[in-house]
């Protein structure tokens, strides 16, 4: 399923009637949080390329974190869980009949596809969660209050599974899925950029990683 955040984003900002100084400075807030990082890029530097004073940018925003709340806030609770019921309706028009290994598998490849259809919001993130405690507690904030009938929805469906035993496997599932992707994307986009990778084969490895660590936290008989 293709999804660009970024043209989601641009989209939700329309339809809140934010005048179009303020959107560049949104813009260019993502292009440089992405690319230096959320703690090295300056105020100055996003008011230059958005072409507007700092004063404007302090107008609309009182300060950066404010600016990155701005960013982040629609896509948690509005973008991101919107996409995710488009993401679950698929599964279960596609997937429906399949066992466990096979829908972690079209999601682990979603997924990944999503994070580098998305690499610049991903790279924020990353960044904000590797550096900044403030930031990283209000994203944990924003995901506990994000819309919790998409919540319900997503463990009511993995629950059909045997391999899912109850609501700790549903969370450790979350954190695999989590903690694998990252990983991987780290590894790939940041870490060792250069290398070569066979994306299939390592798309492969992290399903059969998450589905064998949810088989050893079953109880032995």
């Amino acid at each position: 399923m293709n999804f660009s955040a970024t043209q989601a984003l641009n989209k939700w900002y329309e339809t809140q009637n934010m005048p179009s100084s303020q959107i560049k400075v949104l813009d260019a807030a993502i292009t440089l949080f992405s690319e230096n990082g959320y703690d090295k890029t300056s105020t100055n530097e996003i008011a230059k390329k958005a072409g507007v004073s700092q004063a404007v940018l302090f107008k609309y925003f009182h300060s950066k974190h404010k600016l990155l709340e701005k960013i982040l806030e629609p896509l948690f609770k509005n973008i991101v869980p919107r996409f995710t019921v488009q993401l679950l309706d698929e599964i279960l028009k596609e997937h429906q009949d399949q066992g466990l290994f096979a829908v972690l598998s079209f999601v682990t490849r979603d997924r990944f596809k999503f994070m580098v259809d998305n690499s610049e919001l991903v790279n924020i993130l990353i960044n904000v969660l590797l550096t900044d405690d403030t930031v990283k507690e209000q994203i944990k904030k924003m995901l506990v209050h994000s819309n919790f009938p998409v919540i319900i929805r997503i463990q009511k469906f993995f629950k059909r599974f045997p391999e899912i035993k109850g609501n700790t496997d549903l969370d450790n599932l979350f954190y695999l899925f989590v903690t694998q992707l990252i990983g991987y994307f780290i590894l790939r986009f940041r870490l060792l950029p250069k290398s070569t990778y066979n994306t299939d084969q390592d798309l492969a490895r992290i399903t059969s990683n998450i589905y064998n660590a949810l088989q050893a936290e079953q109880p032995r008989r």
